[in-house]
C-alpha cells in the first residue's frame, strides 16, 4: 500500500511539473527618466501549439485605464495591429507600476509584412502615446519555432 500510495503522489507531482506554461521571452524594451517610466515585454507561452498568440506586457507608472491603439511605424508606414485584453494578472514588486496583460495574433503581425527594425507606439486612454522600438523579425522567428 505505501509502494502504491508513493507511486501515485509521484505521478501527480511529475504531471503537474510537466503541466506549467513554459514562457519564452521575446524582447524587453523599456524607457526611464526622472518622471516616468514605460515598457513592454514580448514572450510566448506554450499553452496550445493550434493558437499562435504573441503575449506582451505593456507597463507604466503613469495613471491610464486601457490601450486604446497599438500601431508598428517604419520610415514609410504605420499599421495598426489587433490585440486582445488576457484575463490575467501581472505581479510586480512596484505598487507604482500598472500592467496590461495582452495578447497579439502571430499570423495578423505577419501579413503585415514590417521591416525588422520598426517602433511600436501605445496609446493609452489617457491622451498620451508611448514609443519603444519594435524588431518584428525575431518577434516572428521565435513565434514560429514555438
Amino acid at each position: 500500500m505505501k509502494r502504491v500510495l508513493t507511486f501515485l503522489t509521484f505521478v501527480c507531482l511529475s504531471g503537474l511539473a510537466f503541466s506549467q506554461q513554459t514562457k519564452t521571452s521575446i524582447d524587453y524594451q523599456y524607457f526611464r527618466d526622472e518622471k516616468s517610466y514605460f515598457a513592454y515585454e514580448l514572450f510566448t507561452q506554450d499553452q496550445n501549439p493550434q493558437n499562435r498568440f504573441l503575449m506582451l506586457n505593456f507597463t507604466s507608472n503613469i495613471n491610464y485605464n486601457k490601450i486604446e491603439r497599438i500601431s508598428i511605424v517604419s520610415a514609410n508606414d504605420e499599421v495598426k495591429l489587433k490585440f486582445k485584453l488576457r484575463e490575467e494578472t501581472v505581479k510586480s514588486d512596484n505598487p507604482e507600476q500598472k500592467f496590461y496583460p495582452i495578447s497579439l495574433d502571430v499570423k495578423d503581425l505577419a501579413d503585415k509584412k514590417m521591416p525588422c527594425e520598426a517602433k511600436i507606439i501605445f496609446k493609452l486612454d489617457n491622451g498620451l502615446s508611448y514609443t519603444l522600438p519594435f524588431d518584428s523579425c525575431k518577434a516572428l522567428a521565435v513565434a514560429k519555432t514555438n
